[in-house]
């Protein structure tokens, strides 16, 4: 379990669980934004990597991230960002649909 200790501590609803996951509310019906902001995560904000993996020129990366930022008015480019970016998207992945 320890390999997804964080996963499964986020993943758990609570009263904070929607209120997370509306975070990234603005982004609904830009799923090229989430999977960039997925991707830009996974990838630890390394935008040439971000865009090898999602087939981009990284100014693209660069105007997707300052995109979602101005969209969900997160800093994902710090820390508590990026924390919050995560915790908003882990309830989004686990609905089914």
């Amino acid at each position: 379990m320890d390999d997804v200790l964080l996963e499964y501590h986020l993943s758990r609803h609570d009263e904070s669980s929607d209120r997370i996951a509306a975070l990234l509310n603005p982004l609904n019906g830009r799923p090229d934004l989430v999977e960039t902001l997925r991707a830009h995560l996974e990838h630890r904000h390394d935008r040439r990597s971000t865009a090898r993996h999602l087939g981009l020129h990284p100014n693209t990366v660069d105007n997707r991230l300052a995109r979602i930022n101005e969209l969900a008015g997160l800093d994902s480019a710090s820390l508590h960002g990026s924390a919050l970016a995560l915790a908003a998207l882990l309830p989004r992945d686990n609905v089914p649909g």
